[in-house]
């Protein structure tokens, strides 16, 4: 199984924006039996989760099975807000380049995943003490690699975050996702274990990153089984 939780979901739903998300989902489901999170953004008020009929198998043209679930990466500790969104949302992630809001989330019981910012430099250094906190509480870790496939200096950010971050957690709790826009930002099982491996992850770890702690993080939230 390939696991990919965070394909992001637009909150523009025109025809154009439907057809890209039409050809991320056709595209992982001809790589493998595919987990897939649709990611909606919090703005400024509760995104509207889209009508998942509309990427039935028949009109995805699947290869294999596909399972989606419902994702919200928010970038502030609301609890009045997180627990109106856990009514809608399957996951509950949190993406911030601010360090108190990342230090106040490791400390949270309230969030699933810390998504960490690769498309500019953090503004703060990682904390070991902060990155055990968090595991202690069993939230996970994210590393997106698309935003290293469209920028250079995004690689570099990513390269540098992810090597910090498994030393910090020696590969526990880390999951590798995509945040595609496009489909030919799409990479496929072996080429994401493969990066794994290149930011210092050892073979088994690597594995993990894209299936194991996936599949671990949606049991421990949602008993899936």
């Amino acid at each position: 199984m390939y696991c990919d939780l965070n394909i992001p979901c637009s909150a523009q739903r025109d025809r154009s924006a439907i057809d890209k998300l039409k050809l991320i989902l056709s595209r992982l489901t001809q790589l493998n039996e595919a987990t897939v999170a649709l990611n909606y953004t919090m703005e400024s008020k509760i995104p509207k989760p889209i009508d998942e009929s509309i990427f039935d198998p028949s009109i995805l043209n699947s290869k294999y099975p596909l399972k989606l679930y419902k994702r919200v990466t928010i970038d502030a500790i609301n609890p009045q807000h997180i627990a109106e969104l856990r009514k809608q949302f399957d996951l509950i992630a949190l993406k911030t380049n601010d360090y108190t809001v990342f230090h106040a989330a490791c400390q949270s019981n309230l969030i699933d995943i810390i998504s960490l910012y690769a498309d500019e430099r953090l503004t703060f250094e990682l904390s070991s003490v902060d990155i055990k906190n968090a595991l202690e509480r069993n939230i996970y870790f994210e590393i997106c690699y698309a935003p290293a496939i469209r920028d250079a200096q995004a690689r570099t950010y990513t390269v540098q975050l992810a090597k910090q971050l498994f030393e910090y957690t020696q590969g526990r709790n880390v999951i590798i996702s995509s945040e595609a826009h496009i489909v030919s930002e799409i990479r496929n099982p072996a080429d994401v274990f493969y990066f794994a491996k290149s930011i210092g992850f050892p073979n088994d770890k690597a594995k993990f990153t894209v299936e194991k702690h996936c599949e671990q993080l949606l049991n421990s939230r949602l008993n899936v089984k």
